[in-house]
């Protein structure tokens, strides 16, 4: 793959996740799932107009603007199930999921993208799924089988498992719409409609609970930091590396959420997470080293 700058800004985007999902169940979960998605986008605003000053728009063919069409359902949908998980769930429970959505990309990335894996890609891509899912678990280790038995009496791991589905998706197409106008501007643009079409409908919603954000505006404006942080850097990352590789270390965010909520999580045992963040970390390295195209 030549260069592995893209892993920064995977790493960057990992860090961004973790941030604003940190902040977004510390702070925002008194709100409606549909008012948590919308505040996260508009505290994001002000530094993606900052980005936004220094743009030019390129020029947009039909390719483009069909895809951010077809994206716009589908991220509004896995945006509230993300946050309707939030809010009924421990996150040991609905977060493992997460870790999927690169081992779906595996088909997507082929379909939409027509990106290939070599066997030391895909080997990558599981490494970190798995790490992923481990290092997630609970505080009380009750085997790896315990967030898939959580299915079949918990609402959240169902609902996160279907935005990892979404999400495989949604990140071919967002990589498809970069290729077709430009990183930054895509990262600017992208939200800033997501925005308007979640402002257009928050009247429409049934009993919507007020967007009281004054109250939380310094913690706003850190996670609108860290949304835009996530955003621009995948958008500039997905350009350079195949999407499933990309979105696969932008899963490490599941290790950062460990370190940023260890004042608000029980500790976890160690070998299971020792055994994760060793699979993680070597499936990134196996990535970077030998995970070229076919």
């Amino acid at each position: 793959m030549g260069s592995a700058i893209w892993l920064f800004f995977g790493l960057a985007a990992a860090i961004g996740d973790a941030g604003s999902d940190a902040v977004t169940k510390r702070h925002l979960t008194h709100l409606s799932p549909y008012a948590m998605g919308l505040a996260r986008l508009l505290f994001a605003l002000p530094f993606l107009a900052l980005v936004g000053l220094g743009l030019s728009r390129p020029a947009l063919d039909p390719v483009f603007w069909w895809t951010v069409a077809a994206m716009v359902p589908l991220e509004l949908t896995a945006m509230l199930m993300y946050m309707r998980a939030l809010k009924v769930c421990h996150l040991s429970l609905c977060i493992p999921f997460l870790a999927f959505t690169p081992v779906f990309m595996i088909l997507t990335g082929q379909v939409i993208l027509g990106e290939g894996l070599n066997r030391w890609g895909l080997l990558g891509v599981v490494a970190i799924a798995g790490g992923s899912y481990i290092l997630s678990m609970g505080s009380e280790w009750t085997g790896i089988w315990a967030p898939f038995k959580a299915l079949a009496r918990e609402r959240g791991p169902g609902l996160m498992l279907g935005v990892a589905l979404i999400y495989s998706f949604t990140a071919a197409m967002f990589k498809k719409a970069v290729l077709h106008s430009d990183p930054a501007f895509f990262g600017v643009f992208y939200p800033i409609l997501l925005s308007g079409v979640m402002l257009g409908g928050y009247p429409l919603i049934r009993n919507p609970r007020g967007l009281t954000l004054r109250s939380i505006w310094g913690w706003g404006l850190l996670l609108g930091f860290f949304v835009a942080l996530s955003i621009l850097t995948v958008a500039r990352g997905l350009t350079l590396a195949p999407a499933a590789y990309m979105i696969s270390v932008k899963r490490l965010s599941l290790l950062f959420s460990v370190l940023l909520g260890g004042m608000w999580l029980q500790e976890r045992p160690f070998l299971p997470r020792l055994l994760g963040v060793t699979l993680m970390c070597g499936g990134v390295i196996v990535i970077a080293l030998k995970g070229a195209l076919f």
